[in-house]
Parts: structure tokens; C-alpha cells; sequence
């Protein structure tokens, strides 16, 4: 059975809940004067503890709808701190980014990169770094490695999460751009005095599009990651449900797409989420609607999945949502070290009613054998100050606490950032 413990506000709101004995406290709400909003990017530790993100709302005012910020959540004596390390559209026409969407990864030297979905020298979006400030009380310093053009052959409106390989380069997707203005997988490489963009495939319809999440390394190279669209024409409002795809480097710096999985409606589909992989090679990720679940908002209530490759083959293996036990996951799964439990969030379902509707308002989430546990149910406290739609995935401090974040909720309805403890 579920139920939770209903806590007293406070700097940092807490309450415990019995299945489980897992633990759930808020650690921040944002939406304060000077602060971001309605996070959905991952977090992110550095070595001391100290937890960093981005919000695609709020900071500056001086933009339409969107700015952005950077933030790092501090341990103090009396709960946590936050300071906004940098406020998108600070430059004219928001030369510097628009809507930080996804999260954050460091290089050795304690520098960030990230994506803006808008924004930066051409308004189709940027590749950013922020270096840390040279003296104590200083301030970080953002620059734009690359700028992308609207619905330019190189990409356009990255969403997803950059990721790193041994020589130094960027990789990333885009939503739109490139040869059918459906997305593209890009490399970005340090050159001197810059960067320069390969793009490494522009997707066709036919092998996919739209593209929201970044891409991952398997141990032998290869990039996989997922499309939002097409593939499959019979669901997704006739735009197909997405596909996940594989890039493996060759020679002269060509690399060979192929496509891994076409998503249908009787698999669930949309995977909006990053693919991860645990130690025996075996592919894991999330689908937000179709599948089996019923009891949900709009459509199925999609799931989550394992692939493994066989011979050359990857067989399918999901478990889909049914509603009370959450329903539409956004983001990808954290894995255990030994990829034996998996933990995620979904936007929607649960038990939660104090969203002000009837199918939930959304979970956190283990799969352990098969088996699934809700491990917290969102709005079980009047206004939803526990938080309400976690869209991001879930990190770990490496002693048995996760972390995420929600896009509304809180004291300010704008999202919190929380911790539990299975």
C-alpha cells in the first residue's frame, strides 16, 4: 500500500514514507526573486558534494518567455543554498543562449557544457561552457562553443545532454536542422581558436527524427541514442513513435548509422529519455505513452525497457505503466552498478491527487526482477510542495541517496530539487 507522512514546511521540507522506509525531502524550491524555474535537465555533483543544473525558465527578464539559468545547490548548516551562477539572455538578443533544457557534464579542468534549445549568435541555439570564476567570489564565465543556425544543415534547437569522448570531443543531438530539418547527431571538435561541428548523421524520417535526448557510448565506441518521431506512422499523431539508433565510427572520420528498434504502439513509444547501459552491455531507457497501461492521461501510459544484443540481434524487453503505478516517464533510468534495480520518474500518475486531477502527478520509481516499486507519490501534500512532474532522470551521491528535480511544485509552483533514500 502507499501512503505518506504528511511533514511541516520548513528551509528544507521533509517527510518519510513506509513502503520502502524510503525517505523524500525537498531541498530547494525554485521560483524566488532572482531564481530559475520549472527545471527538467539532470543533475549533476562536483567533487565537494555540491549539486549543479540548468532551468529553461526564469532569471533574466529581458526575453519573451524563456532566459534560463545555472545553478549550484550548496550544503549548509541549515539545509541547502543556492546560487545562480549564470542568467541566459545577458547579452543582447540572447547572443549567449535561450532555455537551457538539458543537464550538465564537467571536463577534468571543473568547467560545465550544456545546450540552449534557442537562442545564441544565430537564434537556432548553442553549445556553451561556463568556467569557473579564477578567484574565490569571482564570477563564471559563459562563452558559446558553437552557435547553431534555424533549421540549418549543421542542426538546429539541441535539447538533449552533451556527452564527452577520450580525445576531448563534444557530442550531441539537435531537434531540428539538418538535410530533412528532423534533427541531427553532431560532433563538435576543439580546433585552434575553436570548435569545429562534423555532423555525423541528419536523420530522414525514415530512420527517425526530432531527437530530444543526447547520446551514449557503448565499451566498443558506438553512440546510440533515441528519436521522438517516425520510424512507425500508425501512432503519435501520425508522426510515428520514435526509434533508437546506433553510429559506429569508421574510417576518415565516416560513421555508419543503423537503426536499432522502431517503437509501435504495442511496444509503447516516444522515447524522449537517454539511453544507459549496464556492465553485461545490455541497452536500458524509458517510453512515455502506448503500450499495454490504460488508466492514464490521453493515451497508454508507456513504460520502461531493456534491450540485449544477441548475436547482432536485440531482443525487447518492457514493463509498462498501468497509472496508479506512475505513467509517462520523460526521462532515462539510473542504474545501479551492477544494472539489477532501475530508478526513474515519471511526469504523471500515482496516488497523488493534489494536482487537481485523476491520473496522478507522477512517481519516482524502481524495477528490481521484473517487479516494480513506487517509491514516491508526488502531491501528497496540499499545493504540491513535495514537488509535482519530475521530468528529469535520477543521479546518485554513491551511498544509497537519489536525486532529481520536478518542473513545478514547491512554495512557488515553479519545482523543486529533491533527494530520496530508497
Amino acid at each position: 500500500m502507499k501512503n505518506a507522512f504528511v511533514c511541516a514546511l520548513a528551509v528544507i521540507l521533509s517527510c518519510g514514507f513506509a513502503l520502502g522506509q524510503a525517505q523524500y525531502k525537498v531541498l530547494w524550491n525554485f521560483g524566488g526573486a532572482g531564481d530559475g524555474a520549472t527545471p527538467k535537465g539532470k543533475l549533476v555533483f562536483d567533487r565537494a558534494g555540491n549539486l549543479y543544473g540548468t532551468t529553461p525558465y526564469g532569471g533574466m527578464t529581458n526575453c519573451v518567455e524563456t532566459c534560463g539559468t545555472v545553478y549550484e545547490l550548496s550544503p549548509t548548516a541549515d539545509g541547502l543554498s543556492e546560487t545562480v551562477l549564470y542568467k541566459f539572455c545577458s547579452q543582447p538578443k540572447c547572443a549567449d543562449g535561450e532555455a537551457p533544457f538539458a543537464g550538465l557534464i564537467w571536463d577534468p579542468a571543473g568547467n560545465l557544457y550544456g545546450t540552449t534549445i534557442e537562442g545564441g549568435p544565430y537564434g537556432g541555439g548553442t553549445v556553451f561552457k561556463l568556467a569557473p570564476p579564477s578567484q574565490q567570489g569571482g564570477a563564471w564565465t559563459e562563452s558559446v562553443l558553437w552557435g547553431f543556425i534555424p533549421n540549418g544543415a549543421g542542426g538546429a534547437n539541441p535539447i538533449g545532454r552533451l556527452a564527452w569522448d577520450s580525445s576531448g570531443n563534444l557530442y550531441g543531438t539537435t531537434d531540428g536542422g539538418g538535410a530533412a530539418n528532423v534533427g541531427t547527431v553532431f560532433e563538435l571538435s576543439p580546433s585552434q581558436g575553436g570548435w569545429t561541428e562534423t555532423v555525423l548523421n541528419s536523420f530522414e524520417y525514415s530512420d527517425g527524427g526530432g531527437p530530444e535526448a543526447g547520446v551514449s557510448f557503448d565499451k566498443s565506441g558506438n553512440l546510440y541514442g533515441t528519436t521522438t518521431r517516425f520510424g512507425d506512422d500508425l501512432c503519435n499523431g501520425d508522426e510515428g513513435c520514435g526509434t533508437i539508433f546506433e553510429l559506429s565510427p569508421g574510417g576518415n572520420g565516416k560513421w555508419t548509422e543503423k537503426v536499432v528498434f522502431v517503437f509501435t504502439m504495442e511496444t509503447g513509444g516516444v522515447p524522449y529519455g537517454e539511453v544507459n547501459f549496464d556492465e553485461s552491455g545490455r541497452l536500458y531507457s524509458t517510453v512515455s505513452s502506448y503500450g499495454t497501461g490504460t488508466a492514464c492521461h490521453e493515451s497508454a501510459c508507456g513504460g520502461a525497457f531493456r534491450m540485449a544484443n544477441v548475436n547482432g540481434n536485440w531482443t525487447y524487453s518492457p514493463y509498462f505503466f498501468d497509472g496508479p503505478d506512475g505513467s509517462e516517464p520523460f526521462a532515462g533510468l539510473f542504474l545501479d552498478t551492477k544494472g539489477q534495480s532501475a530508478y526513474g520518474t515519471t511526469i504523471t500518475g500515482g496516488s497523488g491527487t493534489n494536482c487537481g486531477n485523476s491520473y496522478g502527478c507522477g512517481t519516482v520509481f524502481t524495477i528490481h526482477g521484473g517487479k516494480e516499486t513506487v517509491l514516491y507519490d508526488f502531491c501528497m501534500q496540499e499545493n504540491c510542495l513535495d514537488g509535482l512532474n519530475p521530468w528529469s532522470a535520477l543521479i546518485t551521491d554513491g551511498v544509497g541517496n537519489l536525486y532529481g528535480v520536478t518542473s513545478y511544485g514547491g512554495t512557488y509552483n515553479q519545482g523543486v530539487a529533491f533527494e530520496i533514500t530508497p
